[in-house]
């Protein structure tokens, strides 16, 4: 594994910002010093793909946001002119649209390979926990996607997967119902799913930062166990 950072800047202006702000030194300690395992490969390299695609599928999303029209008379028409009308839009939406498969394709490689090295194992259970709810909030972010053009296939989704919390023993129906907004799939369920579409990346992203937190939380305990021979492996 690769050792501590020893960035020092040569430049005075630089060794003046430095010292009151270690920038350069935070960059040079995780881009060039940043202690990675022998055996690294690029089956590691998936959760940075997945970074970088959830980045461009909140960017994508918050410009076709500004040209929908959450309105069950209006929806499907709003999306025609993105798609006809606006500068690229058909661009941003087959991004957003093809980016949502592409974003799951990358994140079932990514569960392989924590499955197949054994991530989820202790010490490192907390990680596996935040990816299950990574994995979660997806799945129900892409469903109220897929719901917003609100064509045939749209509504009907709608109606089938909304139905299945009618299952849930005693709250079921009161879930449905507030799923629906009503007594029936309609405008204030576009409404719901709609903002709850725009909100929802932004978790994926707040609980990806968590997860990030922790892996680096893991390397900074790994890094001091092999230079100090500090702690030990939990149990």
């Amino acid at each position: 594994m690769s050792g501590p950072s020893d960035f020092q800047p040569t430049n005075p202006a630089l060794k003046w910002i430095e010292r009151r702000l270690p920038i350069m030194g935070l960059m040079h300690s995780s881009f060039v010093a940043y202690p990675t395992p022998r055996n690294l490969n690029y089956w590691w390299t998936f959760g940075a793909i997945l970074s970088l695609m959830l980045g461009v599928q909140i960017l994508t999303g918050v410009i076709l946001a500004m040209h929908y029209t959450p309105h069950a008379d209006l929806a499907f028409k709003s999306v025609e002119l993105i798609v006809r009308d606006v500068n690229y839009g058909w661009l941003l939406r087959n991004i957003h649209a093809c980016g949502a498969s592409m974003f799951f394709f990358a994140v079932y490689i990514h569960m392989f390979r924590g499955l197949y090295y054994g991530s989820y194992k202790a010490p490192r259970e907390l990680l596996w926990i935040l990816g299950v709810i990574i994995f979660l909030l997806m799945m129900a972010t892409a469903f109220m996607g897929y719901v917003l053009p609100w064509g045939q296939m749209s509504f009907w989704g709608a109606t089938v997967i909304t139905n299945l919390f009618s299952a849930v023993p005693y709250f079921g129906e009161s879930i449905v119902t507030l799923l629906w907004g009503g007594y029936s799939v309609g405008n204030p369920t576009l409404n719901r799913f709609f903002s709850l579409h725009y909100l929802l990346p932004f978790v994926i992203a707040g609980v990806v930062v968590a997860t990030g937190f922790c892996v680096a939380a893991w390397v900074y305990v790994e890094v001091k166990r092999r230079l100090t021979g500090w702690g030990g492996k939990a149990a």
